[in-house]
């Protein structure tokens, strides 16, 4: 099993804004249905890592219930989705939250490599 959460935390201290961090670690199998990451805060602030996961889920074949799975695991973990919040008030801890983004979407199962 591919390690998309080690992927997308390498990409984004390589350099990658948080939103192409996550959107490429996630297309590492497969490039099918990919378009263009999303820029981060474009969509009512939300955090970039967060905006990629879910544009992967709906690229892939994943239904809007499994997007709200997606944001209640990531909200049970950090509390927000905003990156106003997430930074601001948890000290901007963005390569981590780049990584549980990244690991997230892998444990959901709908990566290409699910074996």
């Amino acid at each position: 099993m591919i390690d998309y959460e080690t992927i997308a935390r390498n990409n984004h201290l390589s350099g990658m804004n948080c939103s192409t961090a996550v959107y490429d670690a996630l297309y590492t199998r497969s490039t099918v249905n990919r378009t263009t990451p999303p820029r981060p805060r474009s969509e009512g602030g939300k955090c970039g890592a967060v905006l990629a996961a879910e544009q992967f889920i709906r690229e892939n074949g994943g239904t809007e219930k499994d997007v709200e799975e997606f944001e209640r695991q990531f909200i049970s973990k950090y509390g927000h989705l905003t990156c106003a919040d997430l930074r601001g008030i948890l000290g901007g801890k963005c390569n981590e939250y780049v990584g549980a983004a990244a690991a997230i979407v892998g444990r959901m199962g709908l990566t290409p490599d699910k074996n």
